[in-house]
């Protein structure tokens, strides 16, 4: 006969157990070369590291080689979009120090690009983004209306 005190001790264990149990079954597969599906995906673009605000790896990946101007092909569930500059994500992501990061490791705008991540911003309602896309605005780019 279970004692009225000891299945609250036996309830209170089990969370532990489970866990334990988990941590025990992903780090034996690890060990035998099974990956645990929420581990695959491999590298990150640098536009999906913009979008998910991973500051180490943006410096890496352009300290790598990688082109902060360039345009990059997104992974499904990162952005809406399939694809993005940097720049771009960051913005669309709402990470105003990911453009501040990318603007010190080399991202440009030129009048049209600059317009265009104006509006996105704009689009996001994210203050500390729009101030910081307008710290980038060109010498002489008109700060015009963006569509609705």
């Amino acid at each position: 006969m279970v004692r009225l005190r000891t299945l609250p001790a036996v309830c209170a264990g089990i969370p532990a157990l489970v866990a334990v149990s988990f941590c025990g079954a992903v780090f034996g597969a690890a060990v035998l070369g099974f990956t645990p599906a929420f581990w695959q995906g491999g590298p990150l673009t640098l536009a999906e590291a913009a979008a998910l605000r991973d500051q180490g790896e943006v410096a890496r990946l352009v300290e790598g080689g990688d082109d902060p101007n360039r345009e990059y092909e997104l992974r499904p569930g990162v952005l809406a979009i399939e694809r993005a500059t940097p720049l771009e994500a960051a913005v669309a992501a709402r990470r105003a120090e990911i453009v501040n990061l990318l603007v010190r490791e080399g991202a440009t705008l030129n009048e049209s690009g600059w317009r265009r991540l104006h509006c996105l911003a704009m689009e996001t309602g994210a203050g500390d983004v729009v101030r910081a896309v307008d710290e980038l605005r060109p010498a002489g780019a008109p700060l015009l209306s963006c569509p609705e």
